[in-house]
């Protein structure tokens, strides 16, 4: 998905990376989080897993991390990988509207629907 993804937005000046593709050798989540905090970067993180907010240390880590992110929807896990791209791709530039209007860190849902909203979750 980062490949495509990366594909649609490069034009506008962002790029998506997965995170196989950083400099980190099998990471964890607290790793990864912590490398991404100290990056100079800005950095919005997709995921499907649905344990960045609700295992503790991971959200503590989030948090400290002061990510920005946005957690797939379950329904996703059940989707074609064809249709999940297309509709990321679709949602990007209202994503990209709705996460100006937060301060990180934070997290938000998206549905799998073409038309969805954005939903803020607790973590």
């Amino acid at each position: 998905m980062a490949t495509t993804l990366n594909g649609f937005i490069v034009n506008d000046g962002h790029s998506a990376t997965h995170i196989r593709d950083l400099p980190l050798s099998h990471p964890t989540d607290i790793e990864w989080m912590s490398y991404l905090s100290n990056s100079s970067d800005e950095w919005l993180v997709i995921t499907g897993d649905q344990r960045i907010r609700k295992n503790k240390a991971e959200a503590q880590a989030f948090r400290r991390a002061n990510l920005r992110g946005v957690v797939l929807s379950s329904a996703y896990q059940r989707t074609p990988m064809h249709r999940c791209c297309a509709v990321v791709v679709h949602q990007w530039p209202a994503l990209i509207d709705t996460i100006e209007k937060f301060d990180p860190p934070f997290l938000l849902e998206m549905s799998i629907n073409f038309s969805g909203k954005f939903k803020q979750l607790s973590f």
